[in-house]
């Protein structure tokens, strides 16, 4: 599989790892092992708790509200921006309503709804070519999610995990560093590996851990009713 060594720029977490690893100066293992930990840690959460973001970008072209979403693996939208201004979630009330406001220039809302099948998307103070950008969060599509590279041969981002998996970046990360630690060496080494394993493997390691719920949707999905 190719990209399996994944350089990520978190110096503060691999340094983490390596310290608790007992390796602070990176002797029994090169940065880009504990860089490679960091990673597989980062996609195996996204995975057991169904974490992935996604972004899509779009211009609007015609210059209207709402805007018809593609067909996205769409959970909820966690931040819009649009023509660099960062919008607020609101109802949709709100933001016709805001639009008829003598104060509507202080006022950047927006509101994404699922209606007919179809994500919606309304926002106030809609122009034409307006540069829009939706950060969202997204279920689990498949496998590929989580390959270094897409079916294009495109690079797959990596999950930015909320900061309450830091603490399970770090085991996970100790424990992948611990196997091959086990592995590469004999004697007082090796032991010092086989204790740290031990000291980071939860009872029941392969259930997802209490309290590590994936983020709810920001949006209610209602169905559609015909008048």
């Amino acid at each position: 599989m190719p990209g399996q060594i994944v350089n990520i720029n978190n110096d503060e977490v691999i340094s983490e790892v390596a310290l608790k690893c007992g390796d602070p100066f990176f002797r029994d293992f090169p940065k880009n092992i504990y860089s490679q930990a960091v990673y597989r840690a980062e996609r195996s959460i996204a995975k057991d708790y169904g974490i992935l973001e996604r972004l899509w970008e779009y211009t609007n072209d015609i210059g209207t509200s709402p805007i018809v979403m593609p067909k996205l693996n769409f959970n909820g939208a966690w931040r819009v921006i649009i023509n660099n201004e960062e919008y607020t979630q609101k109802q949709i009330d709100d933001i016709l309503d805001n639009n008829n406001s003598p104060t509507a220039s202080t006022n950047y809302f927006y509101a994404i709804i699922y209606n007919a099948n179809r994500w919606e998307m309304y926002y106030t103070f809609p122009a034409l070519n307006d540069e829009i950008s939706i950060y969202y969060t997204s279920s689990i599509a498949g496998e590929e999610d989580y390959e270094p590279l897409d079916s294009d041969g495109n690079a797959n981002s990596i999950p930015l995990l909320p900061n309450k998996y830091f603490e399970e970046i770090i085991r996970r990360s100790v424990r992948y560093v611990a196997q091959l630690g086990i592995a590469a060496f004999d004697h007082l080494r090796g032991q010092k590996y086989e204790k740290l394993f031990q000291i980071y493997t939860r009872q029941g390691d392969e259930q997802q851990e209490a309290g590590l719920n994936k983020s709810r949707p920001f949006i209610e999905i209602k169905p559609f009713q015909y008048p």
